[in-house]
């Protein structure tokens, strides 16, 4: 649906100024990706870049095991504000707090789902 809705094209020539571009982040919005350069279509769609960058990303963590929590530490979005409410809401929607609980009980806590199972 997304993709269906996203088929604006880049132009080779917008894409070349951008690429162009003094700014770091201004040069670095649409690199072209290496599918294109073999291509010899010289548009491609925003939901098709999008589906790559997509792609991409998910194979980076399906190829890596991340350990990391994010946590909004307050509703304002504003620095050196902590909401230890807020946050301890997060964590017990998250589930953190009952791993640690089943981590402290002893438990080992990287067992697989068939591991678990048998």
């Amino acid at each position: 649906m997304f993709l269906d809705k996203n088929k604006d094209y880049v132009v080779a020539e917008h894409q070349a100024l951008q690429t162009a571009s003094r700014c770091s982040f201004v040069a670095g919005l649409f690199p072209p990706s290496q599918e294109e350069s073999s291509k010899s279509s010289k548009f491609s769609s925003i939901g098709s870049r999008f589906k790559l960058q997509l792609q991409s990303l998910m194979e980076t963590l399906s190829s890596t095991d991340p350990h990391y929590i994010s946590v909004k530490p307050n509703n304002v979005l504003k620095p050196a504000i902590f909401e230890s409410v807020n946050i301890i809401q997060q964590l017990r929607c998250g589930g953190v707090l009952a791993a640690i609980r089943i981590s402290c009980g002893g438990y080992p806590p990287r067992q697989t789902f068939y591991e678990f199972l048998n």
